[in-house]
């Protein structure tokens, strides 16, 4: 699948200058026969200085956090979001990177699966959310 710059609208500021955020930031946007179908956002994260310090030892290793993929919905199970996450991936093992962490949202129907059974990623760890009302 090819990638590109997305050409409408917010979308379009907002990754023009995330793609001038320099070269530890990365961004994609899958186009399928000039259909903008998806986009992936990461960043590249040097060894904290204090690892040794830190309850979460991965903070010591170089590493590729990615802070957003999205498909839309009628590109879902198209490829679209595994070539966007295989292209954050290839990246981020050019740069030296030995881990990459992402977050998903456990209520996502096709979320989890697709990171656990379509990409081979691990559960490490949950977010606890508490709603409060008035």
């Amino acid at each position: 699948m090819p990638f590109r710059t997305a050409r409408f609208g917010a979308a379009e500021q907002t990754t023009t200058k995330l793609l001038n955020a320099g070269e530890d930031t990365f961004v994609r946007v899958g186009d399928r026969d000039g259909d903008e179908v998806g986009f992936v956002h990461a960043a590249f994260l040097s060894p904290h200085e204090e690892a040794d310090r830190q309850v979460t030892r991965d903070v010591g290793l170089p590493r590729v956090f990615v802070n957003a993929l999205a498909v839309q919905r009628r590109h879902w199970r198209g490829g679209a979001g595994t070539a966007l996450m295989k292209a954050v991936e290839q990246w981020g093992r050019e740069r030296g990177a030995q881990l990459l962490t992402l977050e998903a949202f456990a209520a996502r129907p096709v979320s989890v699966p697709f990171y656990e059974a379509q990409m081979g990623y691990q559960r490490q760890g949950i977010i606890f959310a508490k709603t409060f009302t008035r």
